[in-house]
């Protein structure tokens, strides 16, 4: 009998012309962005904090995390993960849903698209274009979450 390969699904989205994705079950919604309110003296990738739904969402930048361009107008909408713990971050488009057996997933080189390997978990084809599947728990990091809770 031959053993079905087990199969992953990620939603794809779009920054600049690059693809992305995110496990779906790290997705918990995609919202607009509200008024984001400034924090002073943050890292330069965390845009700010939102109100979402009644307490404070953290709010990061992918294009100034991995250092692409970084229009003031550019990102339109905000994906909500549910990591270590609930955040969100910028993102221009949302491209759709991947389902990929898990040995269709490429692993990824020390650097793509000049991100470090350590926020990719992997690389996978969606639409004829290659898509980087990020880590999302490595996204914040511990000294970013610990200066937002200050």
């Amino acid at each position: 009998m031959i053993k079905k390969a087990s199969e992953s699904q990620f939603m794809i989205f779009r920054i600049l012309d690059k693809l992305f994705g995110i496990k779906l079950t790290e997705a918990v919604e995609i919202i607009s962005p509200s008024r984001i309110r400034e924090i002073p003296l943050s890292y330069f990738y965390v845009k700010g904090i939102m109100d979402y739904r009644g307490y404070y969402l953290p709010i990061m930048s992918l294009r100034r995390r991995f250092s692409l361009d970084d229009p003031i107008d550019g990102e339109k909408f905000i994906l909500v993960v549910n990591a270590d713990e609930r955040f969100g971050f910028t993102i221009d488009e949302v491209m759709g849903i991947a389902a990929v057996s898990d040995d269709k997933i490429e692993p990824s080189p020390p650097k793509v698209m000049g991100i470090s390997s350590k926020f990719v978990t992997g690389l996978i084809k969606h639409d004829e274009r290659q898509a980087v599947i990020l880590d999302v728990n490595l996204l914040f990091t511990t000294q970013s979450r610990i200066q937002l809770a200050l």
